[in-house]
């Protein structure tokens, strides 16, 4: 199996919390899933998701902790589509991933070809990867992300998330 070299896909950093900024390269090795979710301040259906994919998230990683599973196995990245430096800044504040720097998104052009690559046609996104090869294991993240985070959170109806 070959490795993904993520760095080619989403940049050489990725921030968390007040914007530190962590190597991509060691973040992501040896994650068994990698998830790009797409998402936008601007977007209400975007505004409804979030909140749904932080508390599975959150609460994937209480689990982990709760059951002393040392490897972290699952990392979500934001990808930005806002188009303001302020509207990013403000959304990613709510949120515990990992995403794209937003200079990053735009003079690297990675919103733009991570969508392409992947099809985004439409925000809120969630794809998930194999995190050892890269290759897509779901397009419809969205409405499996359940599948992938243990822990106990409720998960809605899908037709409050398709």
């Amino acid at each position: 199996m070959s490795s993904c070299n993520f760095e080619e896909l989403v940049g050489p950093t990725l921030l968390i919390g007040k914007g530190q900024e962590v190597y991509t390269k060691d973040l992501l090795k040896d994650k068994k899933y990698v998830m790009l979710y797409f998402s936008a301040q601007w977007c209400p259906p975007c505004r409804k998701f979030t909140p749904l994919l932080i508390v599975a998230y959150t609460a994937h990683k209480q689990y982990t902790k709760d059951n002393n599973i040392e490897e972290e196995d699952i990392e979500v990245i934001f990808v930005s589509l806002d188009s303001l430096q302020t509207d990013f800044d403000t959304y990613r504040s709510k949120m515990p991933f990992y995403s794209v720097p937003f200079a990053n998104l735009w003079l690297l052009h990675i919103k733009d070809k991570l969508s392409s690559r992947y099809g985004v046609r439409s925000i809120p996104t969630l794809v998930v990867l194999n995190g050892q090869d890269g290759s897509v294991i779901t397009k419809n993240g969205k409405g499996e992300y359940a599948t992938y985070f243990k822990g106990e959170y409720e998960v809605p109806s899908s037709c409050c998330i398709s």
